[in-house]
Formats: C-alpha cells, sequence, structure tokens
C-alpha cells in the first residue's frame, strides 16, 4: 500500500509540473512580456528548430537496432490503436459537421497523446529505469504518427490555400527529423558528440517552451472559455477510455504483458500532445479547441492516471 501510494504521489507530482510550466506562460502573458511577436517567435521557433532536434536526439539516444528487433512486434500495439483512434475520431467529426479548422484539431487531439514529455516522465517515475525501452517504443510510433500524419492533417485544416514553398519546407523539417533519427537508428550510426550536445539542448527546449506557449494562447483564449463544451467532453472520452481501452484489448491479442503493457497504457492515457496547440497557432487552425483541449486533458490527467495505476 505504502508503494502504491508513493507511485501516485509521483504521478500527480508528474502533473503538477506540466500545470505550473502552463500556468507560467499564462502569467508571463497577463504582464505583458509575451506579446504577439513573441508568440509568432515561439511557435516558428518550436516548429523548424527545436521539433527536429528533438526527433533526432531523442530517437537516437533511446533506441537501438538491437532494441528495434527484439521488440518489432511491440510497436504494432501503438499503431494500431493510434491509427483506429484516427480513423474513428475522424468519422465522428465528420458526423458532427465539424469545420475544417476545428476537424483537424479534433482529430490530431482524440488520437495522439503526450507520449514524451508528460508520458515519459510519468512512466519513469512509475515504472523505474526499466521502462524505458518501452517508452521509447511507444514514442517512436507516436512521434511519427504525429510529425508525419498529425502536422499534415493540422496544417490541412489552417490553410485556405496551397502553401508557399518557405511553407512547405518549414513543415518537411520536422518530417525530416523523424526519418533521418530513424535512419541513424537503423545504420547504428552514433551522432557527433559536438551535434549530440547541440540537439541535447534543443531538445530540452521543446516541451517548456510549447507549455508556455500554451498558457500565452489559453491567456489569448481567456479561462472562461475552458469549459467542457461537447467536443472536449468527446476528446477526454478518446483519451482517457478509448485508447488506454484499445491498449489492454491490443496488447491481449498480441500477447504482450508485464511491464510493456502497464507503460503502453499509461502513455495511451496521456493528455493532448502540446504540439497540437503550437501547430495550430502556426498554420491557423483552430488554436482556441487546441488550447483548451490542451489544459482540460492536462487537468484530467491529474485524476485519470491515479485510477487506472490502480486498475493496471
Amino acid at each position: 500500500m505504502i508503494l502504491l501510494l508513493a507511485n501516485l504521489a509521483h504521478s500527480v507530482s508528474s502533473v503538477s509540473v506540466v500545470l505550473l510550466l502552463t500556468a507560467t506562460g499564462y502569467v508571463c502573458a497577463v504582464r505583458g512580456w509575451i506579446g504577439p511577436d513573441a508568440k509568432a517567435f515561439l511557435s516558428r521557433f518550436i516548429m523548424t528548430v527545436a521539433i527536429p532536434c528533438m526527433c533526432i536526439y531523442g530517437l537516437t539516444t533511446r533506441l537501438t537496432p538491437e532494441m528495434l528487433a527484439e521488440y518489432g512486434r511491440y510497436l504494432l500495439v501503438p499503431l494500431c490503436c493510434i491509427s483506429l483512434n484516427y480513423l474513428l475520431s475522424f468519422l465522428l467529426g465528420r458526423l458532427l459537421r465539424l469545420p475544417r479548422r476545428s476537424l483537424g484539431v479534433f482529430v490530431v487531439m482524440c488520437s495522439m497523446s503526450n507520449t514524451m514529455f508528460i508520458g515519459y516522465a510519468m512512466c519513469y517515475e512509475l515504472f523505474g529505469e526499466e521502462s524505458v525501452p518501452y517508452i521509447m517504443l511507444f514514442y517512436l510510433v507516436s512521434t511519427m504518427f504525429t510529425q508525419v500524419v498529425g502536422l499534415s492533417v493540422i496544417r490541412w485544416a489552417g490553410e485556405s490555400q496551397h502553401p508557399s514553398p518557405r511553407e512547405r519546407l518549414r513543415f518537411l523539417t520536422a518530417v525530416l527529423g523523424v526519418a533521418g533519427g530513424f535512419t541513424l537508428v537503423l545504420l547504428g550510426w552514433p551522432l557527433p558528440s559536438l551535434v549530440r550536445s547541440y540537439m541535447g539542448y534543443m531538445n530540452g527546449l521543446v516541451s517548456p517552451l510549447a507549455l508556455v506557449l500554451t498558457g500565452k494562447i489559453i491567456h489569448d483564449i481567456g479561462l472562461r472559455s475552458l469549459r467542457l463544451d461537447r467536443n472536449a467532453v468527446l476528446m477526454l472520452l478518446f483519451r482517457f477510455v478509448l485508447a488506454p481501452g484499445m491498449v489492454l484489448l491490443a496488447c491481449s491479442l498480441l500477447d504482450v504483458t508485464g511491464l510493456a503493457r502497464s507503460v503502453f497504457v499509461i502513455e495511451a492515457a496521456m493528455p493532448v500532445v502540446t504540439v497540437t496547440v503550437v501547430a495550430a497557432a502556426e498554420y491557423g487552425a483552430d488554436e482556441r479547441l487546441a488550447a483548451q483541449g490542451a489544459a482540460v486533458s492536462t487537468i484530467a490527467c491529474f485524476f485519470v492516471i491515479p485510477i487506472l495505476m490502480l486498475l493496471l
């Protein structure tokens, strides 16, 4: 019982850090420290510089060719579940006749979770060092899906006309980051020491800056807008009921048990990935819905993860 209570306290602590970083961005916006120019800079810097570095650094430092060969079938769990959630949320959004600016954001919020900053910290604190390989396997699939599919959907939702070559290049940097990192892992090529150090620093900037930007966007739309409307409730059902439920079913069918099963369930039940807010602001999609979803799901995670830990 004491160990269980300690694990629950760790999960609460991890979510509290996220809330504090978001609150920091909100307070900075209230005091006028983050204006429109700073908001635009943060969005562009995260999308075009920090995120590609994060992808390459995270994949090359946490995954090995041997790990991919040994646990290759485990990749099917997040791949099948994320894909199915994507399809179901897209069909539901069409059925609800969501406008294009909201549809793309809704689909990404429902199908993709914050597997690295919140998920990594949460699982590491709950399960220890031995959980890292399973965290990175889930992260590999989730990151590739988010960068390749998720950002494409949000860009589609926010653009009313064909993007310029410069905009296409800015979008492709994230995709190239995932492809480059995965290629380096498969070839077994380590990053040079200087490059690894640089990308390590960039990797550390992504989540804090994204959460600070989320706080700024929440300030812009107003706290009163953060309410549990129909779209928010449906998103929460996808994130905290349907997603972990699908993972449990997939693990049962693929004979994934023990620590891997527990890590996958917790990773699937993470809040909305913060890149959704950044991308919505960058590409002109429904950033109000994205910020609302990120804030509401993070607060809900504070209560959901302890319950899941009791069920696992």
